[in-house]
């Protein structure tokens, strides 16, 4: 299996790289072929590499973040959307009741439904019986065998 091959670096990389390489030269060229030398040679190298390594981890936290703080400004369109919703009602959840965004989905004891009058949220009992119930002498529920309109005309 062949090697692959090391990606190229960027410009900014290249630039970084060569910054580094002027300011650690005299360890990176320091004459002599003792461990001594060798060793500072490493170092530098080391340290043209951790300020590579370094300004791309800045990169990374970057593309996370997006750049920097949220914006406290809302748009235009935003300020509007919140216009509208001035006076009204705010409902939040419901102890007991479901969502969507249930950890583990049918784990929840419902017994409600919400509606909205006049802008005022109403909670209404769950009906007694279930579509599944109704049609439960048959194999599939709301199938050809059971279809929603004899459901709905059954309840």
């Amino acid at each position: 299996m062949a090697k692959e091959r090391a990606q190229f670096f960027t410009a900014a990389e290249q630039e970084l790289l060569l910054e580094g390489y002027a300011e650690f030269e005299t360890l990176i060229k320091t004459p002599g072929n003792t461990s001594k030398c060798a060793n500072a040679r490493k170092e530098g190298w080391q340290k043209v590499a951790d300020k590579l390594n370094a300004n791309q981890e800045k990169g990374g936290a970057e593309k996370k973040t997006g750049g920097g703080p949220a914006h406290p400004h809302y748009t235009p369109a935003e300020e509007l959307a919140l216009g509208l919703n001035v006076n009204r009602p705010i409902v939040e959840g419901i102890p007991g009741s479901t969502s969507s965004l249930d950890q583990n989905p049918g784990t929840s004891n419902s017994n409600t439904f919400i509606t909205v009058l006049h802008n005022t949220p109403t909670l209404l009992p769950v009906p007694n019986k279930v579509v599944a119930e109704i049609c439960a002498d048959s194999e599939e529920t709301l199938s050809d065998d059971c279809p929603l309109e004899e459901v709905l005309v059954r309840a």
